[in-house]
């Protein structure tokens, strides 16, 4: 293993630690402030704004991995290649799908806030309503996919482990990963959503 893919996988480690926390935190929350029989909120307000904190916490804990998720996906799809079919291999390649349909998502969604900003008035500006609004909306739109990685991350572990197990004479050497999405390859301050 690469020590470049080394930290990745580092760096996805921690974003599965902190949105486990995130989900912790907002259960907890959500419990807490909502009718235990219809599950709706006491204050739709307050409990609005608190999901806002729980995108936006999400998407800044996934700024690590959002560079390199292609990267991250395109490694486990070349390490299953290599793996010998089974229930389990098979089970892994359907949990790399997920990510890499979640990964084009979050790219899709980062596009369409860009977009949008682009046309907001100039007078938007974080902290104004019209700014926030939009902004707020598309860390909504990004959460499922956010929430895909939390659930099926821990899969490209499996399979790293499994890979490294394989005899090293007879495994392929790895083809390098595909160019990185023009979305992907922004600034890290476009990590940050809406920088």
């Amino acid at each position: 293993m690469s020590p470049e893919h080394r930290l990745h996988l580092s760096q996805l480690a921690i974003y599965l630690r902190e949105s486990r926390q995130t989900l912790a935190a907002w259960d907890a929350y959500s419990d807490q402030h909502s009718d235990p029989d219809t599950h709706q909120p006491y204050d739709e307000d307050a409990y609005g704004l608190r999901q806002r904190q729980r995108d936006s916490d999400s998407l800044v804990s996934f700024g690590r991995v959002y560079d390199h998720a292609d990267e991250l996906v395109h490694v486990a799809e070349q390490q299953l290649a290599q793996l010998p079919t089974s229930a389990r291999t098979r089970r892994y390649a359907w949990q790399v799908r997920e990510l890499r349909d979640s990964t084009k998502g979050l790219y899709a969604v980062h596009d369409d806030w860009l977009a949008v900003r682009r046309a907001l008035p100039a007078s938007a500006r974080p902290g104004t309503e019209a700014f926030d609004e939009p902004l707020a909306e598309s860390y909504a739109e990004a959460w499922h996919y956010l929430d895909q990685w939390a659930i099926h991350g821990q899969a490209l572990f499996a399979i790293n482990a499994l890979a490294q197990k394989r005899p090293k004479a007879s495994a392929p050497a790895l083809v390098t990963a595909p160019p990185v999405p023009k979305a992907a390859a922004a600034s890290s301050a476009a990590r940050r959503w809406c920088a």
